[in-house]
């Protein structure tokens, strides 16, 4: 399977009592937007997840996994992510655009100047993040009005003018 067909759209958090309940931490829109795409696959992108129950409490999703009923079934869980097919999803509207879309796409300064490219979007519990291989090493760029400019998806360009001490 390509895996440039399938997006990241959670990832299993904690279990939750003792009869198999995991939260799941999303990376959608919204818990309407993740539970109307139905079918969902592990990070090989041939396993399928399949929820039996899916409820929200406190702002946070919790669902219930077919054949899985205690609490030790669902820890190894813990950590993996969850995708599904890019073909669930509805199509961009101009000036937006899914995070798979990010990747690949150069950074660049103000001022002009490539800083890097983007090879992964991240969140980490503070915002969305891109992470941008620069030279030797690997940085983090919020994805906030304060340093995201612009976005240029046909171009595959990002222009940033990132906070004091993010390229340090």
């Amino acid at each position: 399977m390509n895996k440039s067909n399938f997006i990241h759209v959670g990832t299993f958090g904690a279990p939750v009592g003792l009869k198999g309940e995991i939260k799941v931490n999303l990376l959608t829109s919204s818990f309407e937007f993740f539970k109307n795409l139905k079918i969902y696959y592990g990070d090989n992108f041939l396993d399928k997840y399949i929820f039996d129950n899916m409820r929200t409490t406190n702002n946070k999703l919790i669902v219930h996994l077919e054949n899985f009923f205690t609490r030790t079934d669902v820890e190894k869980l813990k950590g993996k992510k969850i995708f599904s097919k890019s073909t669930s999803f509805p199509k961009t509207e101009k000036n937006q655009y899914y995070f798979k879309d990010l990747i690949g796409c150069s950074v660049n300064l103000l001022d002009g100047n490539k800083i890097g490219e983007v090879i992964s979007v991240d969140n980490f519990g503070a915002g969305d993040l891109i992470e941008v291989k620069m030279n030797r090493r690997k940085i983090y760029i919020p994805l906030d009005k304060d340093n995201l400019i612009s976005v240029n998806i046909e171009s595959k360009k990002i222009l940033v003018n990132p906070i004091k001490g993010v390229l340090n």
